[in-house]
């Protein structure tokens, strides 16, 4: 995964543990979890939502080898 390519708004696709491929979009570039890299993501529904209603996106955290920009 190009780590520099994936940040704020940037589409992504994430894995998720059952093997489905899933868009969204970044809320954060790659950043340090707990004890992992992660890529902060939602959905673009809640992405626009956000933007309208002048808020931050409610966004879930991504480990960052499961995702790729798209």
């Amino acid at each position: 995964m190009p780590l520099a390519t994936i940040e704020r708004g940037s589409h992504v696709m994430v894995r998720c543990a059952d093997g489905r491929l899933l868009t969204k979009i970044a809320t954060s570039g790659v950043v340090n979890g707990y004890s992992f890299l992660v890529v902060w993501a939602c959905t673009e529904e809640e992405w626009i939502t956000a933007q309208v209603e002048g808020r931050e996106p409610n966004a879930m955290p991504w480990p960052a080898e499961t995702v790729s920009p798209v």
